[in-house]
């Protein structure tokens, strides 16, 4: 699957579960600056919790403590050629869209219209900065002005949805009479908004509501920490008065012209709510159990999702009894760069892997031996014949006990994943057999990986070593998904991590 799309299903699943408990358990209730900060943690979690890799050591049942499944997989031919693989050229031909080029183009598109109401908005308030007058004599003109006090802005208009704050700023309605209790009532309701710093809450979410739009329940908290943001400021602004008149005055008002969707407004929705958190008894239990129940249902998701058994070994590993020497070859090289797309070339992406698999290697007992540590032809030769010969003397004169090249597939877009070549002509073919099935064992739960080995006869550093030899396909390059998968360095170190537990794996089913 898609590891976007798999993180994209993990981060609705867990602000889903903690959404449905707020909605049951604390959606009504008093105690608002908690749920204040239970909301703006919703989206955190989820989005954190899914890249939380923690291993569970001694777990029974893992991957450490079981042997190698040892799978004869049907063995067919493959077209694997060792010739430079031609690139595309934008100049020669039309290559039709993929289907995952359409459907996060349709993403972009979406994300864009909320990006750009978000914009609309907030040019909307600059406009309205802007157009204020800082005359000292401007309360004796029939024009808005503004005045500061203190580092807060404040500002008397005949905008349509005041008066409504935006951080620093409050936009204050012209028929407002701040002499009136009423009026004193609503300025103090703005101006706790802008000391709790209500807009970066709202920025915040509007931000990851355009990235996720498609997450329904990033939209759903946005709408419940306005309403959250009301109580905090109602409860603010009524202490020490009558609750019932301003309960009055909310209902005066509940028919209001637009604002911007990125400002409190004092006369904004969830009017019934409003009055209900105003009017409800002051005696009411505390609600201490509801609280601390999201305790069991956040241990139950760090579980499910932050703990891992590994069965496929990378992070819960054996390493070998003995110290195995394995040649690690970063095909291509120097002047031959092998596959290239988009500017990608196959010779960078091999040497990137063998550099992290001879990084991991002394973890996993191994002594991993590259044939090339730079961006040269295997052995510093002026030819590719000349590089392929050396690559099979090096690892007959390191005395090497297992020999793995590392490529990438150039191919048509539709087909993807990894896979593993082996040679019958080389001098252990069954043992090459047990290293190919060892290896896709250990790949296929990380990334798309065939398993049927592929045979391949005219392939020189297959036939010509003298131990065991495989040919590991990475991906494809020309495949979208892949490509993707396979540049980004952390998927780069699983997969050097997954090559050297396939070599424990084939260790401890040849023993």
């Amino acid at each position: 699957m898609n590891p976007v799309l798999l993180y994209l299903g993990k981060v609705i699943l867990i602000s889903g579960m903690l959404y449905s408990y707020y909605w049951c358990c604390l959606r009504n209730a008093p105690f608002h600056a908690y749920n204040r900060c239970y909301l703006l943690g919703i989206p955190l979690i989820s989005l954190v919790l899914p890249f939380l890799d923690l291993p569970i050591p001694g777990w029974p049942g893992g991957a450490w403590n079981s042997a190698p499944v040892r799978v004869l997989n049907v063995l067919t031919t493959g077209h694997w050629e060792e010739s430079v693989a031609p690139a595309f050229s934008p100049g020669t031909g039309s290559r039709s869209f993929s289907a995952p080029s359409l459907y996060w183009g349709g993403y972009m598109v979406i994300m864009s219209g909320f990006l750009a109401s978000l914009i609309r908005s907030l040019f909307y308030i600059r406009r309205l900065c802007r157009s204020y007058s800082r005359a000292a004599d401007a309360r004796k003109l029939p024009l808005p002005f503004r005045e500061s006090l203190g580092k807060i802005q404040f500002y008397v208009t005949d905008e349509p949805g005041t008066p409504f704050s935006f951080f620093r700023h409050i936009f204050w309605n012209r028929q407002l009479d701040l002499s009136s209790t009423k009026s004193r009532q609503v300025f103090q309701h703005e101006l706790y908004h802008v000391r709790q710093g209500h807009t970066a809450d709202i920025l915040y979410l509007e931000v990851l509501r355009i990235v996720f739009w498609c997450n329904p329940f990033f939209h759903l908290i946005r709408k419940e920490i306005k309403a959250t943001h009301e109580f905090l400021a109602d409860r603010h602004a009524v202490a020490g008065s009558d609750r019932h008149d301003y309960a009055e005055l909310l209902v005066w008002h509940h028919i209001t012209p637009h604002h911007p969707l990125i400002a409190n407004s004092f006369f904004n929705t969830h009017l019934k709510r409003r009055i209900t958190m105003l009017t409800q008894s002051r005696t009411n239990p505390p609600g201490y159990f509801s609280r601390i129940m999201i305790l069991p249902l956040l241990f139950l998701l760090f579980c499910a999702f932050a703990f891992r058994l590994h069965k496929d070994g990378v992070t819960g590993r054996h390493p070998v009894e003995k110290n195995l020497t394995v040649v690690i070859d970063a095909g291509h090289g120097g002047f031959d760069p092998g596959t290239i797309a988009g500017g990608v070339q196959e010779k960078d992406l091999t040497l990137a892997i063998a550099r992290k698999v001879k990084q991991f290697s002394a973890t996993y007992n191994v002594n991993v031996l590259l044939t090339r540590d730079a961006d040269i032809m295997a052995g510093g030769k002026a030819t590719k014949e000349e590089g392929l010969l050396y690559r099979t003397d090096f690892a007959s004169e390191q005395h090497a006990d297992l020999f793995v090249s590392i490529h990438i597939n150039n191919a048509p877009d539709s087909a993807r994943g990894m896979q593993v070549y082996l040679s019958s002509a080389n001098a252990f073919p069954q043992k090459s057999q047990m290293l190919g099935v060892a290896m896709v064992e250990a790949m296929k739960k990380m990334f798309a990986t065939q398993e049927l080995l592929q045979r391949v006869e005219n392939v020189h550093v297959l036939k010509a070593t003298k131990m065991p030899a495989i040919l590991i396909e990475c991906g494809n390059l020309h495949n979208s998904d892949d490509l993707t998968f396979i540049t980004n360095p952390e998927n780069q170190d699983k997969v050097a991590k997954n090559i050297l537990q396939g070599i424990v794996n084939y260790e401890g089913a040849a023993q």
